[in-house]
């Protein structure tokens, strides 16, 4: 049966079952297994170091708590703070010798950098001092406080952004209620962000992105910010799951839970190139090599069966085109049957080579005697030119003439392009005609640099235009002004406007050209509306030739004037003209 097959099967065969199963199989294995290893290691490892990060900020906020405890709970301060303050009873003594360097010595001794701790107390009697000493008043202002004071809760962590030189303070607030109950105002312990999460920001072991999340899951602060910079915010699963994947990025999160914050680390996921085991490796190499050759075994012994056929087919060409005997069933007997079929017609080919010589030395004949035609018309219009200047008919001759002459630019069809320079001179000898038959009531002008005038543009773009003005330009006036101005615009963009000051065009109508225009879908035949044909064909010469962005576009006013616009792309190849077209006036 494997002998029945064809080549296609028996390759496509061989390679699912010595190639891509076995390699298929090898290769998820070895990369889920290498997967859940990396990944494995790499939650563990971002795990232990958030929580490093956490226990140094949590120790922190201990000791800031701590130095708020000393003084919000020590008993000879409360008392002085309870009492009414008078000079004869030595309040003013306890207050500069005791009260004012506890909350110095906490200052100075502590293991942190505290910013500053400051007492607002509700005893209006004692005045404020030593920059640490304040009336509860000032205070009262503040977001949090009459939501904490109204609450049951003992101690508040605020964060406060609102800094004057703009940095941004964490604030431990405690309140200080004496053993007998009495409310005797707040303790507040101002610490700097960049001081209380000083471990997040400062570069890690491993230098990996660190961010802080308020309760909000806001950026409270970033670490590594370069790293992070092409990253938007952590998954909303991470704060449910404890980690998660985003973005190229392992996030994992714990919680700092006295200040109400979350520490994210942000892990790059590595590349598996590397990971796998030595042993894994050798044994897939191994295993490429040798289902390497089973392949190139079976795919040799196709080649050598293909090289087979190819003798016998120069075989057949050398012998005079004679048939290969079809011995195969596979693609090679369809091959040599195609043969076959190629050579019978080399040969009805070859006996026709004669007569098809024959009848083109016929056709160059025709074609020969063709070009006598056109030649011969134009020596006639020119010995009438000449015989008519000859009577003193100068302005029907020079007529003939550019009669001749456009004959001339007109049946040169070998070429699909032309100058603007032969377009804007083709246009003056088609209006000098039709001076003839409407005098000095046809005022034609053209404004074109001359830089301009060598640039190459699509042939017989402009006449159709002209001539599509003069038929309805005339139908409400006696005189008709036709303007040609052409300018090269931004983005390398050739601006030719044709505009006549003859009846215009309806806003509706001029719409629906434009439309046509647009997607070449024209009203039929016969309809008392349908555009211009030479319009409909200058269209679609454009869009054939320059692209479809670039369809012909209309403008104008009913009775006032018609525009026609073309945009062309500016094409850099130019070819030297005679540039006295440039500013004419008719």
């Amino acid at each position: 049966m494997f002998h029945t097959m064809s080549i296609k099967n028996k390759v496509t065969l061989a390679f699912i079952c010595f190639i891509l199963i076995p390699f298929s199989v090898l290769g998820f294995y070895t990369y889920h297994q290498s997967d859940r290893y990396v990944q494995a290691q790499l939650l563990a490892n971002a795990q232990t170091t958030v929580k490093q990060i956490k226990y140094t900020i949590e120790n922190k906020i201990d000791l800031i708590e701590s130095v708020s405890n000393n003084i919000t709970y020590n008993y000879r301060l409360q008392q002085f703070l309870d009492d009414p303050y008078a000079p004869e009873r030595d309040s003013l003594n306890t207050y500069f010798s005791f009260a004012a360097p506890l909350v110095n010595y906490a200052m100075l001794f502590q293991k942190i950098n505290i910013q500053k701790i400051s007492i607002y107390m509700k005893n209006n009697s004692i005045p404020e001092g030593f920059g640490s000493f304040y009336a509860e008043q000032k205070i009262q202002k503040e977001s949090w406080y009459a939501p904490f004071t109204a609450s049951e809760a003992k101690s508040l962590w605020v964060l406060d952004a609102n800094q004057a030189d703009g940095s941004v303070l964490y604030r431990y607030i405690q309140k200080m209620i004496s053993i007998e109950g009495h409310d005797l105002g707040m303790t507040i312990v101002d610490v700097r962000a960049g001081d209380l999460l000083e471990p997040a920001e400062r570069s890690n072991l491993a230098n990996l992105p660190v961010l802080i999340l308020d309760e909000g899951h806001k950026i409270v602060s970033r670490s590594n910010a370069e790293a992070l910079k092409a990253q938007g915010d952590p998954p909303l699963s991470l704060f449910s799951e404890g980690y998660a994947k985003q973005g190229g990025f392992l996030y994992v999160t714990d919680a700092i839970k006295e200040v109400q914050h979350a520490i994210v680390l942000a892990i790059p996921i590595p590349p598996l190139l590397g990971s796998l085991q030595v042993a894994t490796n050798l044994v897939f190499i191994f295993t490429f090599i040798v289902l390497l050759f089973a392949f190139y075994y079976i795919l040799k012994m196709t080649l050598s069966k293909m090289k087979t056929s190819i003798k016998q087919m120069d075989t057949a060409i050398e012998s005079g085109f004679h048939p290969i005997p079809i011995v195969r069933k596979d693609e090679f007997g369809v091959i040599t049957e195609k043969f076959n079929i190629l050579l019978s017609k080399i040969s009805v080919l070859l006996s026709d080579m004669v007569k098809r010589e024959t009848l083109h030395k016929d056709t160059q004949l025709i074609a020969l005697q063709s070009q006598i035609n056109p030649h011969f018309i134009y020596n006639t219009l020119d010995i009438f030119s000449a015989r008519m200047e000859l009577a003193g008919q100068y302005e029907v001759s020079d007529a003939m003439a550019d009669f001749g002459k456009m004959m001339r630019y007109h049946m040169n069809g070998q070429a699909k392009f032309a100058t603007l320079a032969e377009e804007l001179r083709f246009l003056e000898q088609y209006l000098s005609l039709q001076k003839i038959k409407y005098g000095d009531s046809i005022h034609f002008k053209i404004n074109v640099p001359g830089e301009l005038l060598a640039v190459q543009v699509l042939k017989f773009i402009l006449q159709p235009i002209v001539e599509n003005s003069v038929k309805h330009g005339f139908a409400r006036q006696d005189t008709l002004q036709i303007e040609v101005t052409v300018a090269l615009e931004r983005e390398q963009m050739l601006l030719i406007r044709v505009k006549d000051n003859g009846s215009g065009i309806q806003a509706a109508r001029l719409e629906e050209m434009n439309e046509q225009f647009r997607t070449s879908v024209y009203l039929p035949k016969g309809d008392r509306d349908r555009e211009s044909i030479g319009l409909g064909n200058i269209n679609e010469r454009l869009k054939l030739f320059y692209g479809e962005q670039f369809p012909l576009q209309l403008t104008g006013a009913e009775g006032a004037f018609t525009e026609t616009i073309l945009t062309l792309p500016y094409a850099t190849r130019t070819i030297e003209e005679d540039l006295h077209v440039q500013g004419a006036h008719y």
